[in-house]
């Protein structure tokens, strides 16, 4: 029954409209980093701004923590990421915490890809490998994606009211958190909510889960926010907090987009940084830095994400064949008397 509902899900996923979606999508995602590559070699050329390769290599002499924040930041994310699907799930199944580290570091990586496979590859794996009912994954993947945007909320609405770090922010945030676990469970009774997770509904009312699921997350928007302002210094761009706040939940925002990752996450960046410097909407001005940061924040993700999804392929493939032997192995001995 798995196989054939996730032949289902497969065949929705890589519809002719899906793929020449994702097509368009990743063309226009390629021409918009052109335009990015071409922002930033024109500010290489600019009086008084160096290269990002100059920029990147002078950090690394003066302060190379910058440097290695980028790269740090960027795998602690992803780590985060896997233990929030690993923890999500525990109310209702247990699975290998490494397990699920791979499968999302390939996730991660396959965002890079003209077409994503990170959600097939996640509902195939769960389907095939762990013998998850189709309803069982979605339930389990939209309980994942509500902790991801009351995280998200409450670290924007937090900044919104006071835009500095430190104790009154930290403050609003488990605030919102708190707020957050009240209209969950007020959530969860809902007629819709309860036909889509169903006997599943522990995944995202259950407290400890939702606390820690939640604070992991917001864990992991501050890394995010980290590595925003990493690469800012690193350019001496001197970015305030609320900006690469902003920049920062900005790019996990448009990461939900259904055209891809590739060009928009760039875009993103230039638009809400000249938007927050006071420039609005318009970038044809905007401060060429901008395209800098966009670029030097995109490539470090990109080199410390790639290869952790190379490294995950073989390591999913044994978990896989592990799992696929544990079932096969099931039935046989139920039937030893």
């Amino acid at each position: 029954m798995s196989d054939g509902a996730f032949r289902d899900v497969l065949r929705r996923t890589l519809a002719p409209r899906s793929l020449a979606l994702q097509a368009v999508g990743f063309a226009v995602g390629v021409a918009i980093v052109a335009w990015v590559v071409k922002g930033a070699l024109d500010a290489a050329n600019a009086p008084g701004r160096a290269g990002i390769v100059e920029s990147v290599r002078a950090a690394w002499e003066a302060r190379p923590w910058l440097v290695a924040g980028i790269a740090l930041t960027t795998v602690a994310s992803l780590v985060i990421d896997g233990a929030l699907f690993w923890l999500v799930l525990l109310p209702v199944r247990r699975l290998a915490f490494m397990e699920i580290q791979w499968i999302t570091f390939l996730a991660a990586t396959s965002n890079f890809f003209p077409v994503r496979l990170g959600l097939p590859a996640r509902y195939g794996y769960a389907m095939l490998a762990n013998r998850m009912p189709f309803a069982e994954a979605t339930a389990w993947f939209a309980a994942v994606t509500v902790v991801i945007l009351v995280s998200l909320v409450a670290v924007v609405a937090a900044t919104a009211v006071t835009p500095h770090a430190g104790a009154p922010w930290c403050v609003l945030v488990v605030a919102g958190l708190a707020a957050g676990g009240l209209l969950l469970h007020r959530f969860a009774r809902l007629g819709p909510v309860q036909r889509i997770m169903g006997r599943w509904t522990p995944m995202i009312t259950t407290r400890s889960t939702y606390w820690l699921g939640t604070t992991l997350r917001a864990a992991e928007v501050l890394l995010w926010i980290v590595r925003m302002w990493c690469a800012g210094e690193i350019l001496g761009l001197g970015l305030d907090f609320a900006t690469v706040t902003v920049l920062g939940v900005a790019s996990i925002a448009v990461m939900l987009n259904p055209l891809g990752r590739v060009g928009f996450r760039e875009a993103t960046t230039v638009i809400v940084a000249n938007w927050m410097a006071g420039g609005g909407l318009d970038v044809a001005h905007a401060d060429a830095g901008f395209t800098q940061l966009a670029l030097l924040e995109s490539l470090g993700e990109m080199f410390a994400t790639i290869p952790l999804g190379i490294v995950a392929i073989p390591m999913t493939v044994r978990w896989y064949r592990r799992r696929r032997a544990e079932a096969s192995a099931a039935p046989a001995a139920a039937l030893t008397p």
